[in-house]
C-alpha cells in the first residue's frame, strides 16, 4: 500500500514539475521581457535616491538599467504616446537625450529593441513607489508597416520592369489609383534587404519623386509563385496576383515569363 502510494506521490511531483516546465517553456516572448526588465528595474531601489526629480529614464540610463542583465536589450526612446509600429531605420533623434532627459513620471511608453531576437516592443511602464521608479505592465511587439507616401508629396511615379527602361506616371489620378493598390498588405517576417532583391521574379522598381527627389522606393516582385513588396530596412509585405497585375498594366508589354 505504502509503495503504490509513493509511486502515485511521485508520479504527481513529476508531471507538476513537467507542467511547470511547459508553462515556462511557452510562456509568451513579450511576458519574458516585462519581468527581464522588472528584475532589472528591482536593482535600483538599492539606490535610495531622496527625490524623483533624480531618477529619469534617460536613454543612457536605460540601457545601463537594462544590460546589467539583459545586453541584448536596447531602449531607443519613450513617449506619452504608444508606439504603433516598428520603425524602419533608427532615427538619431531617438537615441538622443533631447525628449529622455524628464522625470519618468511624464512618460507612459517605451521603445525596446532585442538586439538578439531582431524585434522592436512598445512596453507600458507607470511609476512606483517614491522615488519614482517605473513599474513595466505590457510588452507588444511592434510589427513592420508599408510606408507609403502622401498623395500631395508625389509628383509622378517611375515604374521599370526588371531591366527595361523605366516609364514615368505623372497623373494624378494614376498616382492615387496606384497608391490605393498598394494599401491593405500584411507583412511578413523578413525586414527587407539594402538594395534592390535578388534571384526573384519579375521585379518592378517603384519609385515615388517628389521635387525632384525620389521620397519612396518599393520592390514589387514574384518570388515561389508569391508576390511581395519590399521596402528597404522596412519589411516584405505579402501582395496578391491581382494587385502585380493591376500595376503590372501601367507598364507596356514585352514578351515576359509568365
Amino acid at each position: 500500500m505504502k509503495k503504490k502510494l509513493l509511486i502515485v506521490i511521485t508520479g504527481i511531483i513529476l508531471l507538476g514539475a513537467a507542467c511547470i516546465w511547459f508553462f515556462i517553456k511557452n510562456k509568451p516572448d513579450e511576458q519574458i521581457i516585462i519581468e527581464r526588465l522588472n528584475e532589472a528595474v528591482s536593482h535600483y531601489t538599492d539606490m535610495n535616491i531622496k527625490d524623483d526629480g533624480a531618477y529619469s529614464l534617460k536613454v543612457s540610463d536605460a540601457q545601463i538599467l537594462v544590460t546589467t542583465y539583459m545586453p541584448e536589450y536596447i531602449i531607443y526612446g519613450v513617449s506619452i504616446d504608444e508606439y504603433t509600429a516598428r520603425p524602419g531605420q533608427i532615427d538619431e533623434t531617438l537615441t538622443t537625450e533631447k525628449e529622455q532627459d524628464l522625470p519618468i513620471c511624464s512618460y507612459n511608453n517605451v521603445l525596446l529593441y532585442d538586439e538578439k531576437a531582431d524585434r522592436f516592443y512598445n512596453v507600458k511602464f507607470e511609476e512606483k513607489g517614491r522615488p519614482v521608479i517605473p513599474n513595466f505592465t505590457e510588452a507588444k511587439e511592434l510589427a513592420y508597416e508599408l510606408e507609403l507616401p502622401d498623395i500631395d508629396a508625389v509628383e509622378e511615379i517611375s515604374l521599370k520592369k526588371n531591366s527595361d527602361s523605366p516609364i514615368v506616371i505623372n497623373s494624378k489620378d494614376d498616382v492615387e489609383k496606384i497608391l490605393e493598390i498598394l494599401e491593405g498588405t500584411k507583412p511578413t517576417t523578413k525586414s527587407g534587404e539594402t538594395g534592390t532583391p535578388v534571384r526573384v521574379e519579375n521585379i518592378i522598381n517603384a519609385d515615388f519623386i517628389g521635387n525632384g527627389d525620389v521620397i519612396c522606393r518599393l520592390f514589387i516582385y514574384k518570388d515561389e509563385g508569391e508576390y511581395f513588396i519590399e521596402q528597404t530596412d522596412n519589411g516584405v509585405y505579402t501582395f496578391s496576383k491581382e494587385a502585380y497585375d493591376r500595376i503590372d498594366h501601367y507598364i507596356p508589354y514585352i514578351n515576359y515569363e509568365p
